[in-house]
């Protein structure tokens, strides 16, 4: 085994440990209720400040999402994490298509 895949979770483990916040964002969007059920693809963007009510972290900020943003990534799902913050960078693989809550 190489030191990149000894790193890895398990995706059972992933999955319980992000219960509360799987439950809270399906609650929040339906469409993410059906993608992370059927497993289908699907893209969304959420300011930080929703996301601090719905999946509350020990420290607030967009870093300590990461680990759920790479957990739903490999679900087929992409959370566009965006803040009002000047020069706050969006923490997904893509770039945000909705500017929206760019200043």
């Amino acid at each position: 085994m190489n030191r990149e895949n000894s790193f890895r979770h398990n995706p059972l483990i992933e999955e319980r440990y992000f219960s509360k916040d799987i439950e809270a964002m399906k609650n929040y969007d339906s469409q993410f209720r059906k993608a992370i059920e059927s497993g289908e693809s699907y893209e969304f963007t959420i300011k930080l400040s929703d996301i601090i009510e719905l999946c509350p972290r020990q420290k607030v900020g967009k870093e300590s999402y990461q680990r759920f943003i790479r957990f739903l990534k490999s679900k087929n799902i992409t959370m566009n994490l965006v803040s009002r913050k000047k020069g706050h960078k969006d923490l997904s693989e893509n770039k945000l298509k909705d500017k929206e809550y760019e200043q």
